[in-house]
């Protein structure tokens, strides 16, 4: 198939699945085989009917994890830390943390419980939404709750591994994490539609992000301060950002070949269709074999992100709705990649 005939097709999907799951946009990017695609459907807001452009930002949720990552990994490689270190040598606070290493803190094998998922976040951000939040008030709710097992005894996914991570960051360098993530990994590979929400200025072009209550579509683009994601889940960018992004990354454009390696070996993560979770980095199935990217949601967002290496396909997709399914939609158009 040549590249105007997949993009016919990858547009055609693109728009039966928006329409499918009721969701009002999404953009999508494909890079396969020399041919690069960039779509969009819908609206990019509902109240004024505009259009959803490919280009467009989103916020990528838990995407953001994959960056802390690289970072760690890159710190890592310039000898300022191990993985192997406990959590209490650089951040005060981690219940726990003289008994959890870096790697744990990674793979989601720490055992601290998810923050965001404690009622007293849940009440405080109902309380005041535009609240501006300090990691270490965020740790502190986890801290409150006993943690879901005993460090490296289980896979818990949790935010607040990725808060820790962001302090551990600024703690090695000694610089603000965002100033880290802009020079080592934003500018480097020219990702310039990509940005810390709540930590720098924003970049234009972000799009409306909604929910479903009672039936009605509710804006819930600025629900919560972008301060109570930070490093687990507050980057803003769009599809093109983020596919050049994991191509580069797993194709040894950021990271050596040790921590690549170190990132890419998983452990069992036991949700629906995760085959493993790296440092940062999730494995998965889909129908153009195995992929590794990560998945994010966001109030009002939902996005995917991920590259079959061995295929050479990057496949990225953005919704401007909390209860979409952005990774059915990446399966949808990799479908249409298995069609001679």
């Amino acid at each position: 198939m040549g590249c105007d005939a997949l993009a016919v097709e990858l547009q055609a999907a693109l728009d039966a699945a928006i329409g499918a799951q009721r969701l009002p946009g999404a953009a999508a990017a494909v890079d396969v085989g020399g041919c690069s695609f960039r779509g969009a459907a819908g609206m990019a807001d509902v109240a004024t009917g505009t259009p959803m452009d490919p280009g467009d930002l989103f916020r990528a949720g838990s995407i953001t994890k994959t960056f802390i990552s690289t970072l760690v990994l890159m710190l890592r490689a310039d000898g300022d830390l191990s993985l192997e270190d406990d959590v209490s040598s650089y951040v005060p606070g981690v219940p726990g943390g003289d008994r959890i290493t870096i790697r744990q803190i990674l793979n989601h094998t720490s055992g601290l419980f998810n923050y965001t998922e404690t009622h007293g976040f849940l009440s405080a951000v109902e309380a005041d939404p535009t609240r501006v939040w300090a990691p270490e008030e965020l740790i502190a709710f986890s801290a409150r709750e006993p943690p879901c097992f005993e460090p490296g005894r289980g896979f818990e996914y949790s935010n607040t591994n990725y808060i820790v991570a962001g302090l551990i960051v600024e703690a090695v360098s000694g610089k603000p994490t965002v100033e880290l993530l802009r020079t080592r990994i934003l500018e480097p590979a020219g990702l310039a539609n990509t940005y810390l929400d709540g930590a720098e200025p924003a970049v234009p072009g972000l799009v409306r992000g909604y929910g479903s209550y009672d039936g009605e579509l509710v804006d819930t683009t600025s629900a919560v301060d972008p301060s109570s994601a930070w490093t687990s889940g507050g980057l803003v960018s769009n599809t093109d950002d983020l596919t050049t992004f994991f191509v580069r990354l797993l194709d040894g454009g950021l990271l050596g070949p040790a921590e690549l390696a170190d990132m890419t070996a998983g452990v069992g993560a036991e949700e629906a269709d995760l085959l493993e979770y790296g440092l940062g980095l999730a494995q998965r199935s889909s129908p153009v074999g195995i992929t590794h990217g990560h998945g994010g949601s966001m109030w009002g967002f939902v996005s995917a992100s991920f590259y079959a290496v061995e295929r050479g396909a990057a496949i990225t997709v953005l919704v401007n709705h909390e209860d979409g399914d952005a990774e059915k939609i990446v399966d949808d158009l990799s479908r249409i990649l298995t069609v001679p």
